[in-house]
């Protein structure tokens, strides 16, 4: 009766999509595809280059947690896309190329989640702009539905498990707060269930169901590679936290026009690693390492490597400063 009810849901959406078609189409996919994991990780990277800090890093490490919880999730539910298990059911096909292997939760809500309910939660926004992120976060998840390729259940399980990962996060940085060394265990369980990830994903059983044409609906061995993408990730945001918290030590200090140049600067080098360096990569190594090293180059970039080149300027800015005086 569940799947009859979630299916029926997507059915009535089709309907709708395709008696309106182009216009609203268009609409929603540019708005679906913010949901991608890059677009949030550059919006998380400019709340910590130039707005908080403190945030920032709470929606980072937030958002590494997320994904390893979103590939156990995936990988122990197996849940079929909706069209997999219903020919009725017709996807938007631009919206394919994002929706690949399990269903159950949505990668695409549980990176939102942390972005738009992290920051209601922790940052100091105002009541309008809380009302404008989790109307955001609703919108994108009706568009999940609305282009036949998630159920309605794989956007509210998505949205708990990111508010799991929030809370808990939240109490770790709480402890962070009164023991600046407790980074080290946050880090090192973070290593930790990415390398329990890797071994579930490699070893565990999966269904073995194939189509009409005789290939299988999914493919475990792809299902394993795809859990190096989550690992890389997770990695690139907490080994380049801890010494960018050590090390490097960066602040947010600087008037708006510094500020938006920063932005701006990080933005062409973020462009150059997705268009020039992803796909070399890509290219260059076997499916394992270019899933771990793509995945791992953009926050790691994020974290140390903008990080670095603000505080060269304004340690820069400082010298000149101490001349002059």
């Amino acid at each position: 009766m569940k799947k009859i009810f979630t299916t029926a849901f997507l059915l009535f959406l089709q309907g709708i999509r395709e008696s309106i078609g182009a216009p609203l189409n268009t609409f929603f996919m540019n708005f679906t595809d913010f949901g991608n994991l890059p677009i949030i990780l550059f919006f998380i990277a400019v709340i910590y280059w130039s707005y908080d800090k403190k945030l920032g890093e709470y929606l980072l490490v937030s958002l590494s947690f997320s994904r390893l919880a979103n590939s156990f999730a995936k990988l122990t539910a197996c849940v079929y896309r909706p069209w997999m298990s219903d020919p009725n059911v017709h996807p938007y096909e631009k919206a394919l190329e994002s929706a690949t292997g399990y269903s159950f939760p949505s990668g695409h809500i549980t990176s939102a989640t942390i972005l738009f309910i992290g920051s209601v939660i922790r940052g100091n926004i105002t009541k309008g702009l809380q009302f404008l992120f989790i109307f955001c976060l609703v919108l994108m998840a009706f568009t999940r539905c609305y282009f036949g390729v998630h159920y309605l259940s794989d956007v509210i399980g998505a949205f708990i498990i990111s508010l799991i990962i929030l809370f808990i996060v939240g109490k770790l940085f709480d402890k962070l707060e009164d023991n600046p060394n407790f980074d080290l265990i946050i880090v090192g369980a973070g290593i930790l269930l990415s390398v329990l990830l890797l071994v579930y994903a490699t070893f565990k059983s999966y269904p073995m169901d194939y189509d009409s044409a005789g290939k299988l609906i999914v493919d475990p061995a792809k299902m394993a590679i795809d859990a190096y993408k989550d690992v890389g990730f997770t990695i690139g945001i907490l080994v380049p936290w801890i010494i960018e918290r050590r090390f490097i030590k960066f602040t947010i200090d600087g008037p708006f026009d510094c500020k938006f140049l920063r932005i701006a600067g990080a933005y062409i080098g973020y462009m150059i690693l997705m268009y020039a360096l992803y796909p070399l990569i890509k290219a260059s190594l076997n499916p394992l390492m270019s899933n771990f090293l793509n995945f791992f180059m953009f926050p790691c970039y994020v974290i140390l490597i903008v990080p670095a080149v603000i505080k060269f300027f304004q340690n820069r800015k400082k010298d000149v400063y101490e001349d002059i005086s």
